[in-house]
């Protein structure tokens, strides 16, 4: 199983445009760290071609700074716009393929953004964020209180835990990305470890980079050794559900309460997805390719988030079965024969039996293979496919008669 996928590339991306707006309202458990976000350009798809926003705020979203002067560098003469009400400053007009930031100098302190290409498609939104000192001083407070010693406490997973589903040849990829959110100002210890027990068909479980130390996949329990910083940690695993059948049901028990979580699957030809905890969902193009979005509300400790997926491309289990049982079936005719001793006449037959066996297993491989590409429709294929087992079933009744 891939233990990094492509789609954590635009992941985040994908989040926010569907769900959540890159000004909206902080996170109730931690506010955000907007210093670390200052600066970084957004490809958002309302705003239009050749256009730039930057939205200036003092330390919070809540505190955006009209009158400041933003400027921008890298499109020939160095532009300027001051900011309106709500903190934006606007600049529109731009050249697709340009590189460019945008700069504003706040009390002596300069904020520039990261040089970014004006895309050719959509709009770009940037924030800058000047300090405030009031919040810098609760910020090292908070980073003292959090290195004082653990007390008893609780977690819950905070609203920026995603469940991934990707498809591939023979199997689900199922990505595990969870926010453990602890509202207290100090380390929590909650009785324990956090321990995920993965569905009964999982296989192949890992833990992904980014998780914290200690953290173990084993089996079908992953563990988060204790205690939990204060704020969110962030915690990434993943595991395998094998395909080859039509319909997949994940049902996956959550060990502490979920207050939201986001559930992207990958789509595939007709595939549909459901979830009894999914209120919301909707389909998104991206990348190329095309994936099912949807937002789950609050879940209690020890439910299970369940998705159910269906119309799933697969490959039959049949034919492995099949071969299975026929390879039984040689193996005790050919040791009956050698007890019973070998003449020429059952040599032959045995033999003309074995190239008719072979052609009728290739002739079901090229089947199969035609059935995933779509080259075939499924009445040809479902009588071509019965034809083809009633043959190889009366071979090996022929073969047994030869033997008895």
């Amino acid at each position: 199983m891939k233990r990094l996928s492509a789609l954590f590339v635009f992941l985040p991306w994908l989040v926010v445009l569907i769900f959540v707006p890159w000004e909206g309202t902080a996170h109730a458990q931690q506010m955000p760290d907007l210093k670390a976000m200052s600066g970084t350009p957004l490809p958002v798809p309302d705003v239009p071609v050749g256009t730039v926003t930057t939205r200036v705020i003092r330390g919070a979203l809540t505190n955006p700074m009209p009158g400041e002067t933003v400027e921008l560098l890298g499109a020939g003469d160095k532009r300027t716009a001051k900011t309106d009400e709500a903190g934006r400053a606007t600049f529109s007009g731009l050249t697709p393929g340009t590189r460019v930031k945008t700069a504003v100098e706040v009390n002596g302190e300069r904020h520039e953004s990261q040089e970014f290409v004006v895309p050719s498609a959509g709009g770009i939104r940037i924030m800058l964020v000047a300090t405030d000192a009031e919040i810098e001083k609760r910020a090292a407070e908070d980073r003292a209180l959090a290195q004082a010693p653990p007390i008893d406490g609780v977690v819950v997973l905070g609203e920026q835990t995603r469940f991934v589903i990707e498809v591939g040849d023979d199997a689900l990829s199922v990505f595990n990305i969870l926010q453990i959110v602890n509202t207290a100002k100090k380390p929590v210890n909650i009785g324990g470890p956090l321990v995920f027990e993965l569905p009964p068909d999982a296989v192949g479980a890992g833990m992904l980079d980014g998780s914290p130390p200690g953290a173990i996949a084993a089996g079908r329990q992953v563990t988060i050794p204790g205690p939990f910083a204060p704020g969110n940690t962030t915690v990434q695993f993943a595991y395998s559900i094998p395909l080859g059948r039509e319909t997949v049901v994940i049902a996956q028990k959550m060990p502490v309460q979920v207050t939201q979580f986001t559930l992207i699957a990958q789509k595939i030809g007709g595939m549909q997805l459901a979830s009894p905890q999914v209120a919301e969902k909707r389909e998104m193009p991206a990348e190329g390719q095309t994936f099912i979005v949807g937002q789950g509300g609050s879940i209690k400790a020890g439910d299970s988030v369940s998705v159910t997926l269906s119309s799933l491309p697969h490959r039959p289990t049949w034919p492995a079965t099949l071969t299975l049982v026929l390879a039984g079936i040689i193996l005790v005719a050919g040791a009956w024969g050698a007890m019973r001793g070998r003449t020429p006449q059952l040599d032959k037959t045995r033999a003309q039996l074995q190239a008719r066996r072979d052609k009728l297993f290739a002739e079901l491989t090229q089947l199969e293979e035609q059935r995933r590409k779509g080259s075939v429709d499924d009445r040809a294929y479902a009588t071509r496919r019965e034809h083809l087992v009633t043959a190889l079933e009366d071979l090996y009744a022929g073969l047994e008669r030869e033997v008895a």
